[in-house]
């Protein structure tokens, strides 16, 4: 089958598309799927740019939907045929003390694709069957290719941050989290959202921020606190969402937070470490979230915000390209042509 694999020379990382052996069943509570899409993920760009590592010789992606086409021996509760979506918690052991506690998202043997294990750039995957979750029939595969996505926005704005239906909430960053984030928190009953995002490269993000739901569009470019009193009649929010992994932008939010505000970390930074106003959080103070994982219940959760929001998600995804065209997608993201782009294997 053909994959994309992640190799190193002379310590620069790069990708190559290659012929590799499909994989096999080699455990009975195993299922076999057909990738159908799969979403390219800002982390895979990273991993090109070493802001990210991941071992050489790994099938590179996450984020995918597709079809069972074999099933192990002891697998009762999916079939042949039936269209998937995986979470990521691949090997957590089910006995350690975070598995003990209902959060094996964290459990130290999780070893999620296109990391830790092989990923999904590829024409099929392996997986237990206990975290495969079968699509109800509205979910198209290609909005389905966004589960992942999707659930860490329930998880990190809903599950950890516990944002409530009253709260304002200003969302830094227009890319797939930011506006996925809008949606999962439009679904969820939030009222007054108003979103940032740089315009130096066209009005497109902020323009479709609008028309998802965003009460008010910003271009970070501007004065957001000025712009935030204009239009929101207030220069502080509730929370603030930032999704763009920018410092500057991790600074403005977090002094722009009401007191007992929260802060809620989505977006990967470019830099291993970044400066942010400690003693402003401290004595405002303010709780600070910061997520980049999922729970079993927020992919439950992650099923119903695509079955009532089908419509909505598939605005997100700009580009569709086959496997063999994966340097065009990712030429694409780097140069923000697209925001969420699928390959199709």
């Amino acid at each position: 089958m053909n994959a994309i694999i992640k190799h190193s020379r002379n310590g620069e990382p790069y990708f190559a598309l290659e012929n590799v052996p499909a994989p096999a069943i080699t455990a009975a509570d195993e299922v076999r799927i057909k990738v159908a899409y799969a979403g390219i993920c800002t982390s895979d760009v990273h991993v090109l740019s070493k802001t990210m590592q991941m071992p050489d010789g790994n099938i590179v992606g996450h984020e995918y939907s597709g079809v069972i086409s074999e099933v192990g021996g002891d697998v009762r509760d999916l079939r042949v045929g039936d269209r998937v979506v995986c979470e990521l918690a691949v090997g957590y052991c089910g006995t350690c003390r975070m598995c003990r506690r209902g959060k094996y998202e964290f459990c130290p043997s999780k070893r999620p694709p296109g990391w830790a294990s092989q990923g999904v750039y590829a024409e099929y995957a392996v997986m237990r069957s206990r975290i495969v979750h079968r699509l109800p029939d509205l979910i198209p595969l290609d909005v389905a290719a966004m589960a992942e996505p999707i659930a860490i926005c329930v998880y990190g704005c809903l599950e950890r941050a516990r944002i409530e239906k009253e709260d304002s909430i200003l969302i830094y960053g227009m890319g797939p989290i930011g506006l996925l984030s809008l949606i999962v928190l439009r679904d969820f009953g939030v009222k007054n959202i108003v979103c940032a995002s740089p315009a130096r490269h066209g009005r497109k993000r902020l323009d479709l921020a609008k028309e998802l739901g965003a009460d008010h569009v910003i271009a970070s470019e501007d004065s957001v606190p000025d712009a935030l009193s204009k239009h929101a009649g207030a220069k502080t929010v509730d929370c603030v969402v930032e999704c763009s992994g920018a410092e500057n932008a991790i600074n403005e939010g977090m002094r722009l937070l009401n007191r007992d505000g929260k802060f809620v970390g989505l977006g990967i930074a470019h830099h291993d470490s970044v400066n942010i106003p400690y003693n402003t959080a401290l004595l405002n103070p303010a709780t600070l979230t910061y997520s980049c994982t999922s729970s079993h219940s927020s992919w439950i959760t992650t099923l119903g915000v695509m079955e009532r929001n089908h419509d909505r998600l598939r605005r997100v995804i700009t580009h569709r390209l086959p496997l063999e065209e994966w340097e065009t997608a990712f030429r694409a993201i780097e140069t923000r042509q697209a925001i969420k782009c699928l390959l199709i294997p």
